[in-house]
C-alpha cells in the first residue's frame, strides 16, 4: 500500500503532551528537524485522496518514544475497549514523527472523493511508520449528518480505517447529547459506539 503526503507551503514547530496516554520523547533525534508554517497538505493512499490537513505549524523528525498510561483516567472498564487498545496505542520504540500544532483542521474523504467528516484540535501527531494519528487538546469531530464529538484525546488508525478514544466523550446529535467514557468508530464517523454512558440529555425539537 503506497501512502504519501503532498506538501504545499513549507516552514516551523514545537512540543507535545496529552492527558491519558502520555508519550515521552527522548529528544535525541536520529534525524534533523524539518519545520514548516501555514501548512496545507493532502494525504493520498493507493492514488486516492484520504484527507486534507491544514495547520499553522509543523515539525518532522525521528525520535524514541516512551509510553506512559494513566490508568486512573483511561476508560478500561469495558472489555471491548481493552481489546481494541493495541490497534492504536504505540509501544516503546523509535518513530518517524510529524507534529502539527496551533490550530489543526483535518477533512476526511471517502473513496468517491466526498468529505465525510472534519476534525479540529490544537495538536496532532502522525506516527508515520505506524500510520497512527493522535489528536489532543479540544478535539472536535463532526460528520456530514451534523453529529458532533468532543473529547480531549483521539486516536485514528489510518490503515485500519477506525477511530478510538479512551477519554471522556460527549456526542451531540440532532435530538440528544450523550456523555460517556470511551468511543470507537469507523473513520466515516457513521457507525460508532459510546462506552460507559453516564448521561443522556434530550434536546427539545421546536
Amino acid at each position: 500500500m503506497r501512502k504519501y503526503f503532498f506538501f504545499i507551503f513549507f516552514l516551523i514547530i514545537s512540543s507535545c503532551s496529552n492527558k491519558d496516554i502520555n508519550y515521552d520523547f527522548l529528544n535525541n533525534e536520529v534525524s534533523s528537524h524539518e519545520k514548516a508554517s501555514n501548512l496545507y497538505m493532502n494525504y493520498f493512499s493507493n492514488g486516492s485522496k484520504r484527507f486534507l490537513l491544514q495547520t499553522k505549524n509543523m515539525e518532522s523528525y525521528k525520535d524514541y518514544v516512551y509510553v506512559n498510561k494513566d490508568y486512573n483516567n483511561l476508560c478500561f472498564m469495558d472489555t471491548i475497549l481493552y481489546e481494541l487498545e493495541p490497534q492504536f496505542i504505540l509501544k516503546d520504540s523509535v518513530y518517524d514523527i510529524s507534529f502539527f500544532y496551533d490550530s489543526v483542521l483535518v477533512i476526511n474523504y471517502n473513496n468517491l472523493g466526498d468529505s465525510v467528516f472534519e476534525i479540529s484540535s490544537q495538536k496532532l501527531i502522525h506516527y508515520v511508520n505506524k500510520d497512527i494519528i493522535e489528536l489532543t487538546n479540544n478535539v472536535q469531530l463532526k460528520n456530514y449528518n451534523g453529529d458532533l464529538l468532543k473529547t480531549n484525546q483521539l486516536f485514528w488508525n489510518i490503515e485500519n480505517n477506525n477511530i478510538l478514544s479512551l477519554d471522556t466523550v460527549s456526542i451531540k446529535t440532532s435530538d440528544k447529547v450523550i456523555n460517556g467514557c470511551g468511543f470507537y468508530s469507523d473513520d466515516n464517523f457513521e457507525n460508532y459506539k459510546i462506552f460507559n454512558i453516564n448521561g443522556i440529555i434530550q434536546i427539545d425539537q421546536e
